[in-house]
């Protein structure tokens, strides 16, 4: 029999973490946090910076990458029993940590941006096929595109730990190390793209009609992001601690 363990242990090994942990993972960068989340909104309707407040909305968005990249680092050195180590902030880890969040976060908004044009430009291509060959076109492309893009993010994933932690991204390890499945990380990950996206199309009205009610879901979209941010990196944090080789 196989002793690899399996998803429902990685899913117990997660929510063991997040009920043990989670208050010591808030309290290891709460400014981060708070600045993450003011100004997640404005980093999902970054738009093409064509005038001063694109521009704008540019600068809030690094901010938003810099502040996930310092709450992340300390996140996962809390799981990872590293919080107390002597490792300063400042260090070539968290700088490390900070290149690589950046990399994978760019590059999955840039290609999130990129599928969103493409339900138009196959609905031009199939010429007005019916609604069925449309969606199971779309379908199909959507996931050639996003099962190996997620595929290579829960595995490059775990670097992100492994960096706050020892400094090194050992991505030639990575793979062999994970012990648990990863369409779970996968999955997670599914669901931060989707709710994001909803999010960014509900919050692009409040651009020009702001409204209560808008506002209110808005902040209501926000949070959830932020939740499923925190559930994803304390799974990602868990896969590194659960590793191969560790007791």
């Amino acid at each position: 029999m196989s002793n690899i363990p399996g998803a429902r242990h990685f899913i117990a090994a997660t929510a063991s973490v997040i009920r043990n942990q989670g208050r010591a993972m808030l309290a290891a960068a709460p400014w981060s946090l708070a600045i993450f989340t003011l100004s997640l909104p404005f980093a999902l309707l970054t738009p093409k910076p064509y005038q001063f407040r694109d521009w704008l909305f540019v600068a809030l968005a690094l901010v938003n990458l810099i502040a996930f990249a310092r709450m992340s680092y300390a996140w996962h050195r809390v799981v990872n029993h590293a919080a107390n180590d002597g490792a300063a902030r400042g260090s070539a880890g968290e700088a490390r940590h900070l290149v690589l969040l950046a990399a994978l976060a760019i590059g999955v908004t840039y290609l999130a941006r990129v599928c969103g044009d493409l339900p138009f430009v196959l609905y031009a291509l199939l010429d007005g096929k019916t609604d069925k060959v449309f969606f199971s076109s779309l379908t199909a492309l959507m996931a050639l595109i996003w099962l190996p893009v997620l595929y290579a993010l829960a595995v490059v994933g775990v670097s992100l730990p492994r960096v706050a932690v020892t400094g090194e991204y050992g991505f030639r390890d990575a793979r062999a190390a994970m012990r648990y499945p990863r369409w779970p990380l996968m999955l997670a990950l599914l669901l931060l793209l989707v709710i994001g996206s909803f999010v960014a199309m509900d919050l692009q009205p409040l651009l020009y009609y702001p409204t209560g009610a808008r506002i209110a879901s808005g902040v209501v979209g926000t949070l959830l992001c932020v939740l499923i941010t925190f559930v994803l990196m304390a799974m990602v944090a868990v896969a590194y601690h659960d590793r191969a080789g560790q007791p």
